[in-house]
């Protein structure tokens, strides 16, 4: 059986999924910014021993400014890495190398945004159900970030903008069957809706069959609707290459400071007759100064416990989250 549940092609990276990837809102040009987020968690799953660990260790730096020689044209630009954290739990530190989770800059103006390097993957922000603890993304498929990647984001006409990415990487052995390479090892291109409470995007993703990683043809549906203290969230996924679907719905609500969310998933596959579904319990409590604790429970059926490996499982985690902006 492919892998479908950890489709992560290229070696892929970040992008804001908003009218583009700008690390900067328009009124924060010409500023520098360090951040970063810290998360633990310890995690009780069905037939497994008790696991603690950090999920995240992550520090990096944006910076946007304007471009003097020309009208309207500004360049953004991002540094992210991920920390290494999870060696042996009785050794005292870890020796992994660190992880470049992005590294892209970009130019933005009238034309719309292009983006060069490492970087969201924008039909990340169709993947509604990705919006939980452990288990997130459960059966959902694509990755978040695209590496080797150049990006065109259209600008936004009355809340609507159309996106296109190319990924080329320098490690594939690409051949059409005739000895020539291929122009592209994986594309990605979409439609985003922002209305004042509403969201709808839908999307395409397809890697070449040659690439390491093997075919993927993936479309993508993602809605979120919020309403008072409520929103309401859901994802589709089609794979045809391994004729995969995936459909989730969700419910969030919003009751400062605390925040509650249940989410059901259904993955079915066709070529190997697999299937399961999987739901999400979470409550989450915001301390304030971005300081943030929750508890998760995910509960799996027995088909996704049987075919796919999968066992209930309750969290308990913390998370801390940094950002200081300089003027230069």
């Amino acid at each position: 059986m492919k892998n479908i549940f950890n489709i992560s092609l290229i070696g892929v990276t970040a992008f804001a999924a908003a009218f583009s990837t700008s690390v900067y809102a328009e009124n924060e040009d010409n500023k520098f910014e360090i951040y970063g987020e810290v998360e633990a968690r310890s995690i009780d799953r069905d037939d497994t021993d008790l696991d603690t660990f950090v999920d995240k260790a992550r520090i990096g730096l944006k910076g946007a400014h304007v471009l003097p020689r020309f009208t309207d044209l500004k360049a953004r630009w991002q540094l992210e890495f991920d920390l290494p954290v999870n060696d042996l739990a009785t050794q005292d530190k870890d020796d992994d190398d660190v992880g470049t989770r992005k590294a892209n800059i970009s130019l933005q103006g009238g034309f719309g945004e292009l983006i060069f390097g490492r970087q969201n993957n924008i039909l990340a922000e169709t993947k509604k159900m990705d919006s939980f603890k452990n288990d997130s993304g459960a059966f959902l498929f694509a990755p978040d970030r695209l590496g080797n990647a150049i990006s065109y984001v259209t600008p936004t006409f009355s809340g609507l903008h159309g996106y296109v990415q190319v990924a080329s990487d320098a490690d594939a052995e690409d051949t059409d069957g005739n000895g020539e390479d291929e122009d592209f090892d994986a594309t990605v291109f979409g439609l985003n809706y922002f209305g004042e409470s509403f969201f709808a995007g839908i999307s395409r993703y397809e890697v070449d069959e040659e690439f390491p990683s093997g075919e993927v043809e993936l479309t993508s549906f993602g809605f979120n609707y919020s309403f008072g203290q409520f929103s309401v969230f859901g994802t589709y996924q089609d794979e045809s290459v391994t004729e995969a679907t995936v459909a989730g719905l969700g419910l969030a609500y919003n009751l400062d400071p605390w925040t509650f969310k249940v989410g059901h998933t259904n993955f079915e596959e066709d070529t190997d007759n697999t299937e399961g579904t999987a739901t999400h319990l979470l409550a989450s409590y915001a301390f304030g100064n971005n300081i943030n604790a929750f508890i998760q429970y995910v509960d799996y059926d027995s088909d996704a416990e049987q075919d796919l490996g999968r066992g209930d499982a309750i969290s308990i985690g913390i998370d801390a989250s940094i950002s200081k902006l300089f003027n230069y």
